[in-house]
């Protein structure tokens, strides 16, 4: 993901729009026109209004509505990321992230 696209990006949900932050885990550069600029791999990003959050897996910006992110193969990839990125990521997002957030083992 190229790190100018949070100039654009909103968050989704039609009631909020607030601007979103981001929280970038991993990133690598790459040549572009001979000048270095950055790629983001892995990141998190969160809207501070209505508390959603949003991973970036590999590159992907997965900013899907709700529903399609509460269940099936996406839930699965996205509580993957979660697990994978657990010590990264804000308690608040963990406990009361939405659509969901890491449920603890146990």
């Amino acid at each position: 993901m190229k790190p100018w696209l949070m100039d654009i990006l909103a968050c989704p949900i039609p009631e909020c729009r607030s601007e979103l932050e981001i929280q970038v885990f991993t990133s690598h550069l790459v040549k572009d026109d001979d000048v270095e600029v950055e790629e983001i791999d892995d990141a998190l990003i969160t809207c501070p209004k209505c508390g959603r959050w949003y991973p970036v897996i590999e590159g992907i910006a997965c900013m899907l509505p709700d529903n399609l992110r509460e269940s099936g193969k996406q839930k699965i990839e996205e509580t993957k990321f979660l697990e994978k990125w657990q010590r990264e990521i804000p308690e608040h997002v963990l406990e009361k992230g939405r659509p969901f957030g890491l449920t603890p083992k146990g």
